[in-house]
């Protein structure tokens, strides 16, 4: 792993995120790094560089989060044309494009047999009230989105249901809804990392809450995941093409079934209650693939 020269974190959130600076020290200690701004990017006669600096002679890029006071489209293309060019991505902008996207991942998924919960994806809140009266208790969220936010929760018979979808289509534009999964108050948040599951959680709701998020409130424990459901999370990984994820399942009746796959997850909690080292798997397997050329 000698052949490292460096390693670039992209995140426009450097200062708010402890994962990126995490992954900078940890890729610091194995030789050169430096943290990249991607609101910075620029391409000047098909050089790229953020700032100063050619980009495109990292080794290794690893994309934490894009910079939403420039450009998000642009950042994101400039990173699939430096892909494209041979520089060592992760997660790679094609796989990022599908997991970013709750849409694209649950019909992804789907269309390869994992267990996943039914979808509807609306522009309208009309649109919707079918869905309810058969399913009686649903989920809604925003396509894009992390940490639960805009999350809610709707029951047939709600008078203010329709009012409530109404706001988050109005704030989104798009949503995703789903039958509520029955469960025993909690979910599992399963950490992958090339083809490892380096550590799993149970991630358990507020008393009165139904949300697990961290972010929300829940509360974290360490415990071992099955093989079934460790294979599970190694095929939605494969499938979406991601190098690192946090794949979330829940314990349904009927047995295990995929949430979400987060193409930048953030791990502070998983750590906390695993006292795993999450940084430095990505790094190591960072290396890996640079000495493989496997990006």
């Amino acid at each position: 792993m000698s052949c490292l020269r460096k390693i670039g974190i992209i995140s426009g959130a450097l200062g708010a995120d402890p994962t990126s600076r995490e992954l900078l020290e940890r890729a610091s200690e194995q030789g050169a790094a430096a943290p990249i701004d991607p609101g910075h990017f620029r391409v000047e006669e098909s050089r790229f560089f953020a700032g100063d600096e050619e980009v495109g002679r990292y080794d290794a890029l690893i994309v934490r989060f894009l910079n939403p006071v420039g450009e998000l489209d642009f950042q994101f293309d400039f990173l699939d044309q430096l892909s494209k060019r041979g520089v060592c991505i992760l997660n790679s902008p094609q796989s990022l494009a599908i997991a970013e996207s709750k849409f694209l991942t649950s019909l992804t998924l789907a269309e390869h047999g994992l267990p996943v919960p039914e979808a509807l994806v609306i522009q309208r809140a009309d649109d919707i009230l079918s869905f309810i009266e058969r399913h009686r208790d649903i989920v809604a969220k925003p396509l894009y989105g992390f940490q639960g936010r805009g999350v809610i929760r709707v029951q047939a018979g709600d008078h203010r249901a329709i009012t409530r979808l109404e706001e988050l289509v109005s704030e989104y534009q798009a949503i995703l809804v789903q039958p509520f999964v029955p469960n025993p108050g909690r979910d599992i948040r399963a950490f992958v990392v090339g083809e490892k599951v380096v550590a799993s959680i149970y991630r358990m709701a507020p008393p009165g809450d139904w949300k697990t998020n961290v972010f929300a409130g829940g509360t974290v424990k360490e415990f071992n995941l099955s093989e079934e459901g460790k294979e599970l999370c190694l095929q939605a990984s494969r499938i979406v093409g991601l190098a690192y994820t946090g794949v979330d399942l829940i314990e349904s009746p009927e047995g295990l079934v995929v949430l979400e796959v987060n193409g930048a997850p953030a791990w502070s909690g998983l750590e906390l209650a695993t006292g795993r080292d999450i940084a430095k798997s990505i790094i190591d397997l960072t290396l890996l693939k640079i000495e493989e050329k496997s990006c």
